[in-house]
């Protein structure tokens, strides 16, 4: 009886060895394999990425239209999420990344969020430029269904050759022949400043005078605190501050808006998209820290070689400036400053220290914006007055 249950016990044991091996052998391995040629995928039967997932699998792309059906029986046709995960050899250069959803996508690279289209929508695209060391790379994609048509769609090519790439020190200009960003770049440069009126002409060799437009990357070393983020377009504008969307100026005029955020780290990633539609071109962005002077560098001194006296404010060297009825865009322009222009202050400045009032040389008094002139005392000293 007991060489019965010894016998018993060697063939449950080795029963269960067996059973073993088949569910590991059924299972895809675990992300950490690292495996540079298939995405590592988890499905969950909610939005949300939560809890267990109902399944895994290797996929060799992310490149899925399931219209009306299901990635898998076990996953359904609607509510459904899944996250893909690759480590994946790159060669240094400027790359684009596109992602195409229907609902919500999201894409990490190294950890950094690059792509965030996470609400209900209908099929769209969403690309994004960045330069990439030479090196591996953590990729980590989600995407969610909510119901009707389920699209998730993950690419991307390379726009610049290694060597456009070494090092942007300054901004990363990425330029078009069209007035949306789309299509391939005709230019990619490293542009000192973003304080620029290209008048009537083209801003590069092979750029449309036109019809053109153009996207720039910088990392900007920051202190933790408050900053005001300014920008100045003609045509339109937009600027993102550590992936959020803190202006948007996207329209066909001459425009200034600002936006306060808060810096919470030592670097900002700064990223700011324009396009010409027809007639002159000009572009100012610039980010000042509350109580302090702006960070971005200025742009060129044109041909300003004497500097503003007391109460004196001279305007930039390479913006021509409105003047108007009050401190705000929403007032109409009075007239128009020339690139290094001087004008007496008469000593009073807005509340939030944005504008400062002038009197020009035929005798006006109007406002000006004060990130786009040279003071000879600080505007915090000037009388606040609305």
């Amino acid at each position: 009886m007991h060489l019965s249950l010894r016998r018993h016990s060697w063939l449950i044991a080795a029963l269960a060895l067996v059973i073993g091996l088949l569910v590991i052998g059924s299972r895809p391995a675990a992300a950490q394999s690292d495996n540079p040629d298939l995405w590592y995928a988890e499905f969950w039967t909610n939005q949300e990425l939560r809890g267990t997932p109902i399944m895994t699998r290797w996929d060799r792309t992310i490149d899925f239209r399931w219209w009306g059906g299901a990635p898998d029986a076990r996953v359904g046709d609607d509510n459904f999420s899944v996250r893909w995960t690759r480590r994946i050899p790159f060669a240094a250069g400027n790359y684009r990344f596109n992602a195409t959803m229907d609902d919500g996508m999201r894409v990490w690279i190294n950890d950094q969020l690059i792509i965030d289209s996470w609400t209900p929508s209908q099929e769209h695209t969403v690309s994004v430029d960045r330069f990439i060391p030479a090196g591996t790379h953590a990729f980590r994609v989600e995407h969610f269904e909510d119901g009707g048509q389920a699209t998730a769609i993950f690419t991307w090519s390379l726009i610049g050759p290694e060597s456009a790439g070494p090092q942007f020190p300054n901004w990363q200009g990425v330029y078009f022949n069209t007035p949306n960003l789309a299509g391939a770049p005709v230019l990619v440069r490293d542009d000192r400043y973003l304080n620029q009126n290209w008048g009537t002409a083209s801003p590069g060799p092979g750029v449309n005078s036109d019809l053109w437009s153009a996207r720039w990357t910088r990392q900007v070393a920051v202190q933790p605190g408050r900053y005001r983020v300014v920008a100045t377009s003609d045509d339109g504008s937009r600027v993102w501050v550590n992936n959020q969307l803190v202006i948007d100026n996207w329209i066909d005029q001459t425009t200034t808006r600002s936006a306060e955020i808060t810096a919470r780290g030592n670097v900002a990633t700064v990223v700011v998209e324009y396009y010409d539609n027809f007639g002159p071109a000009f572009l100012q962005v610039d980010l000042i820290p509350l109580g302090g002077p702006a960070i971005l560098p200025p742009g060129p001194a044109g041909n300003c070689t004497v500097a503003p006296t007391a109460l004196q404010a001279q305007v930039n060297g390479t913006v021509v400036l409105n003047v108007r009825r009050g401190p705000s865009t929403q007032f109409e322009a009075l007239t128009q400053l020339q690139p290094c222009a001087t004008v007496q202050m008469t000593g009073f400045r807005s509340t939030d220290s944005e504008w400062v009032q002038v009197v020009t040389p035929n005798g006006q008094t109007g406002w000006v914006n004060a990130a786009y002139v040279s003071t000879g005392v600080p505007v915090s000293s000037l009388s606040p007055t609305n």
